[in-house]
């Protein structure tokens, strides 16, 4: 897998939900609980993380900071 960078846009500690917008790319990447191992992050945040297709759209997988 490709290993890709970009910020964290959108985050909701609440349901662990939210957003990265890729460098250089205008298409943000999901982000859950279950793609991000339950860690907490916060909105600004620089991760590097791989690319997966889900049947709701693409979410980021083994998320880790930069």
């Amino acid at each position: 897998m490709e290993a890709v960078t970009g910020t964290i846009k959108v985050y909701n500690r609440k349901t662990g939900e939210g957003l990265i917008a890729l460098d250089g790319d205008d298409e943000p990447v999901c982000l859950d609980r279950l793609s991000s191992a339950c860690t907490r992050w916060r909105e600004g945040q620089r991760v590097q993380f791989a690319r997966i297709h889900r049947p709701k759209g693409v979410f980021a997988f083994c998320i880790r900071r930069i």
